[in-house]
């Protein structure tokens, strides 16, 4: 993977990815995960938990990134693994796994689902064309 792009992680330090991590980064539908909390209430009880999905899905693509390679996989299995990890959060919509309940309840098509209703969301998103 050629890294051509680079952000400062508080956590990780320099985080760099590709003109392809770059780009899927850039789009709309990963975009907003800059607005949706990591931690849902947290931060009522501890105010420094104050961190996005965003952040905390670049921080996971730069670990999983890590591993892979540490495991021995491939570039090519290394650069899918980044970016699962990137869009592993994808689904997620505000106050974390909080409302899940709810929108288990009421959204069609769910009762019964084992997987939790935002990995849905996030192959839904993942998987329609024009989200990525």
């Amino acid at each position: 993977m050629i890294t051509t792009h680079r952000v400062r992680d508080p956590i990780h330090g320099m985080i760099y990815y590709s003109d392809l991590e770059e780009a899927v980064i850039n789009t709309p539908v990963v975009q907003r995960l800059r607005g949706i909390k990591q931690l849902a209430l947290t931060e009522y009880a501890y105010p420094g938990a104050k961190h996005s999905r965003f952040e905390h899905s670049l921080g996971t693509m730069h670990i999983a990134g890590r591993l892979a390679k540490k495991v021995g996989l491939s570039e090519e299995e290394c650069n899918d693994v980044r970016l699962a990890a990137l869009l592993h959060d994808l689904g997620h919509g505000p106050f974390s796994h909080v409302p899940e309940p709810c929108l288990r309840e009421f959204s069609p098509g769910t009762h019964g689902v084992t997987e939790e209703i935002h990995e849905q969301v996030t192959v839904t998103l993942i998987s329609s064309d024009g989200y990525l």
